[in-house]
């Protein structure tokens, strides 16, 4: 178990980036959510969501797959909605286990191989990773206790 995390851990505020909800239906649940004031909701380009491959890992296999995203400004960081849409991955796996919900919060650092070392030292496994055109990103197993997955995201 991971106790007292030092003062450089990538999961200090200063590096909090969006906390990541899977849904069921991008549509319905933008459109909810802004009838109750949340929002706006929308990606570069002016779309209210993008669809978007990644080809990576999960669980150390090799995996692909395809995720709806949307985003809305929360507070100093966002809201991330994502909807699986093809292919095994994490998120799929979580909507079919738990159904929509918190699924991670999202962190920046500047060196996504360095804080995955360093946490592998405190026994943080990847869940899955991957490697994308605007940033590469890995899911945590930092859910033991309380069920809530980090992400670590490098932007390119």
């Amino acid at each position: 178990m991971v106790q007292n995390m030092p003062a450089n851990s990538p999961f200090n505020n200063r590096h909090y980036h969006h906390i990541g909800v899977i849904v069921k239906d991008m549509e319905k649940t933008i459109a909810y959510l802004s009838a109750l004031g949340i929002g706006p909701f929308g990606m570069p380009g002016g779309q209210k969501w993008v669809e978007v491959p990644f080809k990576g890992e999960l669980r150390g296999r090799p995996a692909t797959w395809k995720v709806k995203i949307s985003n809305a400004k929360l507070g100093s960081g966002e809201l991330e909605l994502l909807q699986p849409s093809g292919g095994e991955s994490l998120l799929q796996e979580f909507l079919d286990e738990h159904g929509e919900g918190l699924h991670h919060i999202g962190y920046l650092t500047d060196n996504l191989d360095r804080d995955i070392k360093n946490l592998a030292k405190q026994g943080i496994k990847v869940l899955t990773s991957a490697v994308a055109a605007k940033a590469d990103f890995a899911y945590l197993d930092t859910g033991v206790h309380g069920g809530i997955v980090t992400e670590l995201k490098q932007e390119k």
